[in-house]
């Protein structure tokens, strides 16, 4: 794994610092100046009545993923991607899962499923909480019973609000890596989407472009709960629009 220097582990970043809660003070904080980097983290949630617990825990090799949200005032609609090798079985447990009123098959493949699920009132939400703390989720993955997060925060005591909430609401957390990063990687640099940005994001951390390669295509995927070729595809498609953007070259 490629050690940045930048990153903390999950031990030293949960020392409460000046009140803040986490880690040592960004640079930029330190000095008392305007905010430059934010907080990257991945976090471990989970609580019985969080959206699809019960579904994911009955499959353990299925991967969810959110795509879309939808509030009209009367009703949320979720749109999410399955996938895995018991997708019956998944939709088994979908039917009886209390955090779901109904359910809708949108498109299949042999090994995914995408969704439209109406989340039944009772269901607890991450999302809301973690915005309003804040926060930015750049990826967020179901599997075996827990959501998987990968967040920005604009600051410790952004991460500590949202953390207190979770507290507040007996959500389980679980912080798992946190670290400094540059303002200038936020997401939607150089015209990324989100799912470019976390592929290559990972990819340099895990040393995918380090030679030799610390980490396979496939070993990428698998942290991201996609498919190889999906990894393929946010990788180069990703890396096209960094050097488009960089050199100042257009597609025309």
């Amino acid at each position: 794994m490629r050690n940045t220097g930048d990153q903390r582990s999950a031990a030293e970043a949960d020392q409460p610092v000046d009140g803040a809660g986490y880690g040592p003070a960004s640079p930029s904080e330190a000095a008392g100046t305007s905010l430059e980097k934010s907080l990257g983290v991945d976090l471990c949630l989970s609580h019985p009545e969080l959206i699809l617990t019960d579904t994911i825990e009955s499959s353990p090799d299925v991967t969810v993923r959110p795509e879309q949200m939808v509030d009209d005032g009367t009703s949320s609609l979720l749109v999410i991607e399955a996938a895995g090798e018991t997708l019956d079985q998944f939709e088994t447990a979908l039917e009886r899962d209390s955090t779901v009123c109904d359910h809708l098959v949108l498109d299949w493949t042999e090994t995914s499923r995408v969704y439209r699920v109406e989340v039944a009132d009772s269901a607890v939400r991450i999302t809301p909480s973690l915005v309003r703390a804040g926060g930015r989720a750049l990826d967020i993955k179901g599997t075996s019973g827990q959501w998987l997060v990968h967040a920005q925060f604009r600051s410790r005591a952004a991460l500590s609000q949202f953390r207190a909430e979770c507290s507040d609401r007996n959500i389980t957390f679980r912080l798992d890596r946190l670290y400094w990063t540059s303002g200038e990687v936020n997401a939607g640099a150089c015209g990324l989407t989100a799912d470019q940005q976390v592929a290559l994001e990972t990819a340099h951390r895990e040393g995918y472009f380090d030679v030799p390669r610390g980490i396979s295509q496939a070993e990428l995927a698998d942290k991201l709960g996609i498919s190889p070729s999906a990894m393929s595809q946010r990788i180069r498609r990703g890396m096209d629009q960094v050097v488009g953007s960089e050199l100042g070259l257009s597609d025309e």
